[in-house]
């Protein structure tokens, strides 16, 4: 099951692209998404055919993926700002987003310096 506490540790642990592309093994991860999951990719990004033209988590750029990890129902595609959540048994893409540090508009209004 995929907590808070996980989704903290994996924006922690995974806050910037790996070195090598080969890393993010996206074959692998593209063929176990295939059986509900329309994913494909070329050498700049990958596109999830099985949402809208005009949903902003249809396509993404690979050099900003940071990391793949495969859960028992779900495999996360990590991003610097945000986490895509596919299921591996429907056809459910849940997204996170990284919580801002600050704590918003009136804390940097107020803030001392």
């Amino acid at each position: 099951m995929i907590t808070e506490e996980v989704i903290k540790e994996i924006y922690k642990n995974y806050d910037k692209p790996p070195k090598h592309r080969e890393e993010l093994n996206i074959p692998y991860y593209i063929e176990l998404l295939r059986p509900h999951h329309d994913l494909q990719a070329d050498d700049m990004e990958i596109v999830v055919g099985n949402v809208d033209e005009f949903n902003p988590f249809r396509r993404f750029l690979i050099r900003s993926l940071n990391a793949i990890l495969e859960f028992d129902k779900n495999v996360a595609f990590v991003f610097h700002d945000h986490i895509l959540f596919f299921s591996k048994s429907d056809d459910n893409l849940n997204v996170n987003f990284k919580p801002d540090p600050d704590d918003g508009f009136f804390s940097r209004l107020f803030r001392k310096k």
